[in-house]
């Protein structure tokens, strides 16, 4: 199986390359650029190239050169229910599966196109036949020295440069691509077949995976701080006692872990979100949920974390993740969020 990006045509690259070249571009850029809102865009991202899934409402998924190609060359074990199979997969995880005309008038979302690749054996033949009459005695001189077989799928992600579903992340065109080839000679529409299904589950694997990030995943203990540079996390346990600001003896290894964590991911900031049950006043958990950012950003800092590099916000108890009067409800609004934030400078 093979996976990695797919290469646009030369004049696209260049013009990746002048959009998006922040040692080219020195002066901000916004979108949208004449907008009084206008926002400024952030520096592009080079990461993992599931990243640019994330924040996907569908995607116009492009089966035409496979149902096409099944036709031309008698692949007759190729199911008819293909299109159908898709459009389950993703509306299982999620995702709508646009028409064309979808793809034009929903900003942000991508085309995913499969290009199916025959040779050898029968197929060669076919080919040859379907050149021409000419074609066919040529081809018989080529077609005794082989035999072997050769069919690929290659699914191709692309996107338009211009769309900033979060204008803080920049990725570059058709970042997201995956195949699969096999030399066997049986069944070969059967095999394009299950192969198109299988590159979706991947697409839908990364998706998830993409989406994931966005949301702050919960840590309980220093071993599950994430990987990842850019992925959120959130602590609801016991960070601090009721009414206190003194951080927990049993959260600090993780703050520990997140020291290292910045070390290695010098290229991201860190915004300490912190929250506050119910269980008083709202200008007074204000207040408490302001003196726990500033412990957490003190103790950090001990840590030999840059000060520049953390920024802290208190919401007190304005956004509760429950509604609920239980000990557990308190919990999980008493709550610190740790955002990493690439840095644009």
């Amino acid at each position: 199986m093979f996976y990695g990006y797919f290469k646009n045509s030369l004049s696209g690259l260049a013009l990746v390359a002048i959009l998006f070249s922040g040692s080219v571009l020195a002066e901000k850029r916004y979108y949208p650029p004449a907008s009084p809102d206008r926002l400024e865009v952030g520096s592009e991202e080079f990461t993992d190239n599931y990243a640019s899934l994330a924040g996907l409402e569908g995607v116009r998924v492009d089966t035409t050169y496979v149902i096409g190609s099944a036709e031309k060359y008698e692949l007759t074990d190729m199911k008819s229910d293909l299109v159908e199979q898709i459009r389950q997969r993703l509306t299982d995880a999620g995702l709508r599966m646009l028409s064309e005309e979808e793809l034009e008038s929903t900003p942000g979302q991508p085309s995913l196109t499969f290009f199916p690749a025959y040779q050898g054996n029968d197929i060669d033949a076919l080919k040859a036949k379907l050149a021409g009459e000419d074609a066919v005695a040529e081809h018989a001189k080529i077609d005794e020295s082989h035999d072997c077989c050769r069919s690929s799928i290659w699914a191709s992600f692309q996107q338009s440069s211009s769309i900033l579903r979060d204008p803080n992340r920049q990725y570059r065109f058709a970042t997201w691509g995956s195949g699969d080839d096999t030399d066997s000679c049986n069944d070969r529409g059967l095999w394009t077949y299950n192969a198109v299904l299988e590159t979706i589950d991947r697409f839908i694997e990364d998706y998830k995976k993409a989406e994931s990030e966005l949301r702050p995943m919960l840590v309980s203990n220093a071993a599950e701080v994430p990987e990842s540079c850019s992925q959120a996390w959130l602590m609801n346990l016991s960070v601090f006692d009721t009414n206190k600001t003194a951080i927990s003896e049993a959260v600090k290894p993780i703050l520990d872990q997140l020291a290292d964590t910045a070390a290695r991911c010098d290229r991201y900031n860190y915004l300490i979100e912190t929250h506050a049950d119910k269980r008083a006043d709202e200008a007074y958990n204000k207040l408490l949920s302001e003196a726990r950012a500033l412990a957490i950003k003190d103790y950090l800092l001990q840590k030999d974390v840059p000060y520049g590099r953390l920024r802290t916000i208190a919401y007190g108890e304005s956004k509760p993740l429950s509604n609920g009067n239980s000990e557990k409800d308190h919990a999980v609004n008493r709550r610190v969020v740790i955002i990493p934030q690439l840095d644009k400078s």
